[in-house]
């Protein structure tokens, strides 16, 4: 009596298909190495990044050359951090999550820093009557914290009637499965996966914590970005923040029980900053988490 269930396959093959499976669950093996193997590609499972630490030590190089030019000075770029193995690069690319350095600099509103497009007068103006609250009591708002990051390079959206979702949103199951479990809400109109519709207290507990889990890292280390946090990043390294008519939730404080949110194309874009109660749920606001590993 036939046995095999799923036709003449050789067992050490059928065991390898099993790796496989296992590993695309897992999100070691991508949805672009099946397509690769399904065409004959060479080496079609190596390392989405290839020889990912040595390019990360080129970017490196790279970025310092250019902060240097941005802030008219030498900015030593942090060794990379140990947790940069080709492994859990290869597993953060899944989440479109990118190595990013900030330096320890101040984003003034005096500060005199060609191209660059600051926040609104509004965020200074905040900043200056204590509205907004330093997340750090050694960091004002307006400062970055010098370090190594991945940063969420996920494409936005434009809000269209409440049913707009990031482009490809690796962070769509995590969100639809907590919706399924009734841990976050949402609106009639809202899709299961979409960013939107998730009041910021909810972008902080529970959904970072699964959204952790995922990358395989400390919840600690894991957060919404901070206003100039997401302005330096689309200064910096990414071309399309605050080129959507939607809104982002940022990590900061602003007075008792709101945070501030931003990004809106149509009244500043990457410059625009404001705040929302925290509790809100809007189907206009989304978040993008920040992984941190500044010391």
């Amino acid at each position: 009596m036939e046995t095999n269930l799923v036709g003449d396959v050789p067992s050490d093959e059928l065991g390898a298909w099993i790796d496989i499976f296992q590993k695309r669950r897992s999100g070691v093996i991508t949805a672009e190495h099946i397509k690769r193997f399904a065409k004959m590609d060479p080496t079609p499972f190596a390392v989405t990044v290839k020889d990912a630490t040595r390019e990360i030590e080129k970017f490196a190089a790279k970025t310092a050359r250019k902060l240097a030019s941005v802030f008219k000075k030498r900015i030593i770029i942090d060794p990379l951090p140990p947790e940069f193995t080709e492994e859990n690069l290869a597993r953060w690319t899944t989440f479109n999550l990118k190595p990013v350095f900030l330096p320890g600099e101040d984003i003034g509103r005096e500060r005199k820093l060609k191209g660059w497009k600051k926040p609104e007068d509004w965020f200074y103006d905040r900043v200056g009557d204590g509205k907004i609250k330093p997340v750090w009591d050694d960091l004002p708002p307006t400062t970055l914290r010098r370090g190594w990051y991945l940063a969420d390079f996920t494409v936005g959206a434009d809000y269209t009637d409440g049913t707009q979702m990031f482009v490809d949103d690796p962070l769509a199951k995590i969100i639809a499965k907590l919706r399924e479990e009734k841990k976050i809400g949402k609106y009639d109109k809202t899709p299961m996966g979409s960013r939107f519709s998730i009041t910021w207290d909810e972008w902080d507990n529970p959904l970072l914590t699964y959204i952790a889990s995922a990358y395989g890292l400390p919840r600690a280390q894991v957060r919404l970005e901070r206003a100039i946090e997401f302005n330096a990043i689309g200064n910096l390294y990414d071309a399309n923040r605050g080129k959507f008519n939607a809104w982002e939730w940022f990590h900061d404080q602003f007075g008792g029980a709101s945070r501030l949110c931003g990004g809106y194309r149509d009244s500043g874009g990457l410059s625009r900053v404001y705040y929302h109660w925290q509790t809100s749920r809007d189907y206009y606001i989304a978040g993008r988490p920040l992984v941190s590993f500044a010391r």
